[in-house]
């Protein structure tokens, strides 16, 4: 049973800490194609189209699914600009 309290506390740590993150996701709506496989692959339910645009809400974990998979480059995570996506 330890190792399940330590898990609990982990999750709670990492989900407040990714909390402190979520308004760092920034969709550049110039690039955004609106092609939806941010949405798709977000696990969270973070992001959504809206009037034809990647949307993010508040719940992101920071996984970077959106910004390896978006094919327009148009989602960054405490940065700028895309440098290199990543496919696993």
């Amino acid at each position: 049973m330890p190792a399940f309290s330590s898990l609990g506390l982990f999750s709670t740590w990492f989900y407040n800490k990714a909390m402190g993150y979520t308004d760092k996701l920034k969709i550049n709506t110039d690039k955004c194609v609106g092609c939806g496989i941010c949405a798709k692959n977000c696990p969270a339910h973070n992001l959504k189209l809206t009037e034809g645009k990647a949307a993010a809400g508040s719940q992101c974990t920071m996984c970077y699914r959106c910004v390896n998979n978006c094919p327009k480059q148009a989602i960054t995570l405490l940065g700028k600009e895309v440098v290199r996506q990543a496919t696993i």
